[in-house]
């Protein structure tokens, strides 16, 4: 029949445990960790946080922890950059360039370049929507529906339309995923 331990004779094994552990597979925990804190700060900032209790939350790391912290707090925020999401994209800004997470040189010629991408997308977008709401309207009136019946066209409803702008939208995203590498490596 096994043996039951205590709960101090697990902690123990652990604690021994962790002794063995060679210096690759500590430091690999200390960078998971200060990976996982620097993603975590990122979401709470995006989730409505300020950039004054990112930076508190910041300071209570030193050294390599606090450098580890701030690449892996970038990363997650050059990530959360997404097509069309000029709001979002002024929030990473104001954080990388108030944090000085990145060396300041890049960062507005990025910046600059992904404004472009996002009002090249938009224009396109819109000409597409255009285009789709006018096929739709000619399906509807062919229908015998029309006027005041009718409101304003959602191309996102229509699996085919949506494709359409799926389509429109991808060689954007390739390029604004070019861009997001470029500032990750500044």
């Amino acid at each position: 029949m096994g043996e039951i331990k205590s709960a101090w004779e697990l902690a123990m094994e652990k604690v021994d445990k962790l002794g063995k552990l060679s210096p690759e597979e500590l430091r690999q925990q200390k960078d998971d960790k200060c990976r996982s804190i620097g993603q975590g700060l990122a979401e709470k900032y995006l989730s409505g946080s300020s950039l004054r209790d990112l930076k508190l939350e910041l300071d209570k790391y030193k050294g390599e922890e606090r450098e580890l912290v701030r690449v892996a707090l970038a990363s997650r925020l050059i990530d959360a950059i997404e097509l069309g999401e000029a709001e979002r994209l002024a929030k990473v800004v104001e954080v990388i360039s108030g944090l000085k997470l990145k060396s300041e040189g890049g960062l507005p010629a990025a910046t600059g370049a992904i404004e472009g991408l996002f009002a090249e997308y938009r224009e396109a977008e819109q000409k597409k929507r255009r285009e789709v709401e006018t096929a739709a309207r000619g399906v509807l009136h062919q229908l015998r529906i029309s006027g005041s019946a009718i409101g304003s066209v959602n191309p996102e409803v229509v699996p085919e339309w949506k494709s359409e702008l799926d389509k429109i939208a991808q060689p954007y995203r390739e390029r604004l995923d070019d861009i997001k590498a470029e500032l990750r490596a500044v």
